[in-house]
């Protein structure tokens, strides 16, 4: 097999048939430990659906802290403490300036079952890199709230680059994070109609994507309003390369 992203949640907080809350799971290579790339509400129940046990999770990227991209940091703590799952392994949380804060925090809030067992926190500035087992992690803020970022994970040994948007406007810095990518994860929030200043629509989107000239393009992160199939005949008439949908389950190879 070679390296996968599995779709835990392709939708947003609004209640959707088969687009749950932002998560995603990279898997870099057969058998290696798995990434989450945020974990909105419901991502720990569908790694199940996607076929990954929880105790394979040995990392967790966020983007940014709306409650419908990291929310189920404390699903996972909480499923950490439980016996059932024996003895844990360590864990490492990253995210952008204000994770310690939220994660030394929320057992005062949750109780003490909220604390994430054998956890290291990193936070990281925009521009700051991170090797961790053969993947080189960048991040770029990309200005969808004061700390959001913007990620690109690329593993050189299996020669594939993977750039998750997270929640973003059409900004520079994060065509230039995605520069010659082979996939970008793109945010596509909204139609043209119902546009706003800090999300992506289905031809910002596409212009991201051929700015940057990336191989291939999936597109995630659909509100209601938003119809899937909408979105892929709008961004097709600006990218002219592959272009996918993300939907919950759905599995890509990298």
């Amino acid at each position: 097999m070679s390296a996968t992203l599995s779709v835990l949640g392709a939708g947003s907080i609004l209640p959707r048939r088969g687009y749950g809350c932002a998560g995603y799971a990279l898997r870099p290579e057969a058998g290696a430990p798995v990434t989450l790339l945020d974990c909105g509400p419901g991502s720990i129940r569908a790694l199940a659906s996607v076929g990954i046990a929880l105790g394979e999770v040995r990392r967790v990227v966020l983007s940014h802290y709306h409650l419908d991209h990291c929310l189920d940091l404390f699903a996972l703590a909480f499923a950490r403490h439980n016996p059932a799952l024996g003895e844990v392994g360590e864990i490492e949380l990253v995210g952008p300036r204000g994770l310690r804060a939220r994660i030394e925090g929320a057992p005062g809030v949750l109780g003490h079952w909220a604390a994430m067992p054998r956890a290291t926190l990193v936070e990281v500035e925009p521009g700051e890199e991170l090797v961790r087992e053969g993947l080189r992690w960048r991040c770029a803020a990309n200005g969808h709230t004061p700390e959001s970022l913007s990620w690109r994970v690329e593993l050189a040994s299996a020669g594939w680059s993977l750039v998750y948007t997270g929640d973003t406007p059409e900004d520079e810095r994060v065509a230039e994070l995605a520069r010659g990518a082979d996939v970008l994860l793109a945010e596509c929030s909204v139609p043209e109609e119902e546009a706003t200043p800090n999300h992506l629509t289905p031809s910002s989107a596409a212009r991201l994507a051929r700015a940057a000239r990336v191989q291939r393009l999936i597109l995630t992160h659909f509100y209601p309003s938003m119809d899937p199939e909408e979105a892929h005949a709008r961004a097709a008439r600006i990218f002219e390369g592959p272009l996918e949908l993300a939907r919950d389950g759905r599995v890509f190879d990298l």
